[in-house]
């Protein structure tokens, strides 16, 4: 009980902290002084980190220093107008945009939290908290799914510089057709071939790590492995994870991006073959979004992990 009180004091202070970024970041497109404290605010504490980073690594065997060091840059490397225009060389990135570079800043700093965090403790250490019960599941992952959709509409401006309907539409949720739902459908196969084809390479390149994703996968899925909790992980994924990074991000940093914060978020699957079959999926739904919307990525998506709970179910 009291870590659901404690998480979910800090999901409301997180999602306040990014409002007020986003606010932030807004006034900075036409205020010089909102625009000179964006830059104090990531290039200071950036500065800092890199030059600590760098020194850790140099002259201690401290494994805080590769984090440190990236998230030095994360913050940093953002600041610089080059590296923005790098970016929007193949992303739809605006490199003149305060909210966009706010948003890289944010996306490259949690990228490195994941990776180098599982790279140290593995990946068993990198994930959220759950329970044994469907009771307990049930929370966490409602939990997860308010927490991304709240975090997307946030991002995107809601009551800052878009109305409710405006925030809706732009993160392209809209009521999708009879055909779109057809082809969403239709769409799980090519994901499940990539997540297979992802699987197989693993078992047959790097079966060391084969325990340990399955094992990962009974630790995600304890208290879940019946119809209902496979409904409920299809859902809480589904409609979270694709409001967020296909529905927020992707149009502001493309497909590539969004599918690589996504697979990175994922990274308890270890540093395997799986993650790039994952990769592969991320890209399937970064299309789908792009001319189908989001809601076509949800679809596919959320029936995607009801089967994968469901074949395990059937297998075990």
């Amino acid at each position: 009980m009291l870590e659901a009180i404690v998480t979910l004091v800090a999901t409301a202070i997180l999602i306040a902290a990014i409002y007020g970024l986003v606010f932030w970041a807004n006034r900075a497109r036409t205020d010089r002084s909102a625009s000179v404290g964006i830059y104090l605010l990531f290039g200071l504490p950036g500065g800092l980190l890199t030059v600590a980073g760098i020194a850790l690594m140099t002259t201690t065997d401290l494994g805080e220093g590769p984090f440190i060091l990236a998230s030095g840059l994360a913050f940093s490397l953002p600041l610089l107008r080059p590296f923005r225009k790098l970016v929007a060389s193949f992303t739809p990135m605006d490199p003149k945009s305060p909210i966009d570079l706010c948003g890289l800043a944010l996306i490259l700093w949690v990228m490195s939290f994941f990776v180098i965090t599982a790279a140290q403790s593995g990946p068993a250490e990198v994930g959220g908290s759950g329970g044994d019960t469907l009771t307990d599941n049930l929370f966490w992952l409602i939990l997860n799914a308010v927490t991304f959709v709240a975090v997307a509409y946030v991002a995107v401006g809601y009551r800052v510089h878009r109305t409710g309907n405006e925030t809706t539409q732009r993160l392209g949720l809209t009521l999708p057709s009879l055909k779109t739902v057809a082809i969403s459908l239709a769409l799980v196969i090519p994901c499940f071939v990539l997540s297979i084809l992802g699987s197989a390479l693993t078992v047959a390149f790097q079966p060391d790590v084969v325990d340990n994703i399955e094992d990962t996968m009974d630790q995600m899925t304890s208290g879940l492995t019946n119809p209902i909790g496979a409904l409920l992980i299809g859902l809480s994924a589904g409609i979270g994870e694709e409001v967020l990074f296909r529905g927020a991000i992707q149009p502001r940093f493309g497909i590539v991006i969004a599918a690589l914060f996504w697979t990175s978020l994922h990274i308890q699957y270890d540093f395997s073959f799986v993650l790039v079959g994952l990769f592969g999926v991320g890209i399937v739904l970064g299309f789908q979004r792009k001319y189908l919307g989001t809601m076509s990525a949800v679809i596919t998506h959320a029936v995607y992990n009801m089967l994968v709970v469901g074949i395990q179910i059937v297998a075990t």
